[in-house]
């Protein structure tokens, strides 16, 4: 986008005069009535009038350059009070953060453009680039003809305002809706690292903009700090709502790190076969390989045939997280064969699972530590180990991204907390 519209550094300041000549005072601000994607111009602010907000009507204004020029003389000008559906730009944009949705980062508004539109001026783009900081600086020219000199022009960087989530603060009745469509563009993770540089109502307003299912993957991808204090902000049904859709491991690593009185009021409000798994998880200590493990796994009977176990695939898979595996248990829900995705894909549809099954089953107990579970995971070269109980049980699963979840912790790196899935067949 060309900065080719108003900037709105350039009207602060200016002299305002009524149709006599008479200077009034100078530009303060100007009011804007809030609208999602074409904020319109409603009146001007003079210096003189703080703190009492009083504007002078956008309808009075003839002209803006290069003073700005009243219609009427001032005995006849008919002040009005800032409404509750409208802003005053300067104070609730000006040096404020915005996200740029196309590069997913948050920068500082450093000036604001403003264009004319059948008639009315509306707010149409900000500017987030040096241009607009050294404009208000009054170094513009200056710098434009130094690198002139030297042939480099001045980049501009202006962000049109209907691609603009204004947050937080003053600015929230005039942000751009944050469409649930728009923010899926943004991957989860990226959208995590966002959640770090912005304030408690800037999280809680994206938390809300999101769906359930969308607000779970990014609280999973982000940093324990935010992902506690995004649930102490929000409001406790929406935090339960969002714990629901968050996989089990992931709900019960974060509740773990909140004071015990609000997580039992988030566990408490969750739904019974959610608040179940979670319940059972935070029971285990938080370094061992039952605290990590993700119960989300597909166990099959021992006694079905490849054909059988296909279509139980099938029913199964779509709630599953990761498949990596298919684990064979007899009817007491022991473990006794791991089967690969690749060796059932390959076998006879009449072969019995525990003919493709492998020779050895490696496991770790639920009570070893998650250390010793990331070792016997990168020894033999695992993408899932299974986690059972004393008498064998199938428990839960620990796959490759909890191992570096655990190695980043002891190492003290800053990793993200989950890693992308990596879906692959796994060797038979």
């Amino acid at each position: 986008m060309q900065v080719t519209a108003l900037p709105f550094s350039r009207l602060l300041g200016r002299p305002v005069q009524d149709a006599s000549g008479f200077v009034l005072g100078r530009l303060a601000d100007l009011a804007v009535e809030v609208h999602p994607t074409r904020p319109r111009v409603v009146g001007v602010l003079l210096d003189v009038d703080r703190p009492r907000v009083a504007l002078i009507p956008w309808g009075a204004v003839r002209q803006l350059e290069p003073v700005v020029v009243l219609s009427t003389n001032r005995a006849a000008l008919a002040p009005r009070p800032l409404q509750p559906d409208e802003v005053l730009l300067r104070e609730a944009l000006l040096d404020k953060q915005v996200v740029d949705t196309q590069g997913v980062r948050l920068v500082k508004v450093n000036d604001l453009l403003l264009s004319p539109a059948n008639g009315d001026l509306v707010l149409s783009g900000v500017d987030v680039g040096a241009a607009g900081l050294l404009r208000r600086l009054g170094a513009e020219s200056a710098v434009r003809w130094l690198l002139a000199r030297f042939g480099r022009p001045l980049r501009e960087h202006a962000l049109p305002w209907t691609i603009v989530a204004a947050l937080g603060g003053p600015v929230t009745p005039l942000k751009l809706r944050l469409s649930r469509d728009r923010l899926k563009t943004i991957h989860p993770a990226d959208l995590a690292e966002l959640l770090e540089e912005m304030d408690r109502d800037e999280r809680v307003e994206v938390m809300h903009a999101l769906s359930e299912e969308d607000a779970a993957e990014v609280l999973e991808a982000a940093e324990t700090e935010v992902q506690t204090h995004i649930l102490r902000s929000l409001p406790a049904e929406r935090a339960s709502d969002i714990l629901e859709e968050m996989e089990a491991d992931e709900a019960a690593d974060v509740l773990g790190e909140l004071p015990e009185e609000t997580a039992s009021d988030l566990i408490a409000r969750m739904e019974p076969e959610a608040k179940a798994e979670v319940s059972r998880l935070l029971k285990y200590p938080p370094d061992s390989a039952a605290g990590r493990m993700n119960p989300d796994c597909i166990a099959i009977p021992a006694t079905f045939t490849a054909e059988q176990t296909i279509a139980r695939l099938r029913e199964l898979a779509p709630d599953a997280e990761t498949i990596y595996y298919l684990y064979a248990v007899d009817g007491h829900g022991r473990l006794v064969g791991v089967l690969s995705l690749r060796r059932l894909l390959i076998a006879d549809p009449k072969t019995p699972v525990t003919e493709l099954t492998g020779p050895e089953v490696i496991t770790v107990r639920a009570d070893e530590s998650d250390e010793a579970a990331a070792a016997l995971l990168m020894k033999y070269d695992l993408l899932a180990l299974p986690v059972v109980d004393a008498e064998d049980r199938l428990l839960g699963i620990i796959g490759v991204d909890d191992v570096m979840d655990v190695l980043a912790e002891r190492l003290g790196e800053r990793v993200p907390r989950r890693l992308e899935r990596i879906r692959r067949v796994p060797r038979g």
